[in-house]
C-alpha cells in the first residue's frame, strides 16, 4: 500500500512539474499571434523581445512594467516589450495606454491562448526571446535586473 502512494505522490509531481513551464532556454518559442494590439501600435524590430504576462491589478505587475520601461530607453533598438494582458481593452487600455511607444506595445490575449502556451501560473511572467525566437531567459519579472539584461544584450 505504501508503495502505490508513493508512485501516485511521485507520478502527480512529476505531471505538475511538466505542466508547469512550457519555456525551455535555447529552444525556439512559437509565432505567437494576437488579433488586438492597444491602439493598434505593435512594437518595433528588434535583437530581443521581452513579453511580460501582466495584470493591472497587480502590483508586481506594475513594478515590473516600470523596472523594464527603464531598460527600454537604456537599450535603444536592442529591446522590444510586448505586454500581454487576458483582460479587456478598456480595462487595460487606461492603465496602459502610457506605457505605449516604439519599443514597447500591449497585446490582448483574448482567450488565454498565450498564457496557456507559456504555461503561466503567476504575474507578471516574462519571457525573453532573441530575433530567431529562441528563449533565452524566463521566469518572474521581479527578477529581471539590468545586470540580468546587460549579460542578454551584451552576450557577457
Amino acid at each position: 500500500m505504501k508503495r502505490l502512494i508513493l508512485t501516485l505522490v511521485i507520478m502527480l509531481s512529476a505531471v505538475v512539474a511538466a505542466s508547469a513551464q512550457n519555456v525551455v532556454i535555447g529552444e525556439k518559442l512559437p509565432e505567437t499571434r494576437f488579433r488586438k494590439w492597444l491602439m493598434d501600435l505593435q512594437p518595433e524590430a528588434a535583437d530581443y523581445t521581452c513579453m511580460i504576462f501582466y495584470h493591472s491589478e497587480s502590483p508586481l505587475c506594475r513594478q515590473c512594467l516600470r523596472r523594464v520601461k527603464n531598460m527600454v530607453s537604456k537599450y535603444g533598438t536592442k529591446l522590444n516589450v510586448i505586454i500581454v494582458t487576458k483582460e479587456d481593452y478598456d480595462t487595460a487600455g487606461v492603465t496602459l495606454t502610457e506605457h505605449l511607444g516604439d519599443r514597447m506595445a500591449v497585446a490582448f490575449d483574448d482567450g488565454g491562448r498565450a498564457f496557456r502556451y507559456f504555461g503561466v501560473k503567476f504575474i507578471p511572467f516574462c519571457v525573453i526571446s532573441d530575433r530567431k525566437r529562441r528563449a533565452v531567459w524566463c521566469g518572474n519579472g521581479i527578477t529581471l535586473t539590468e545586470k540580468i539584461t546587460d549579460r542578454i544584450i551584451t552576450g557577457e
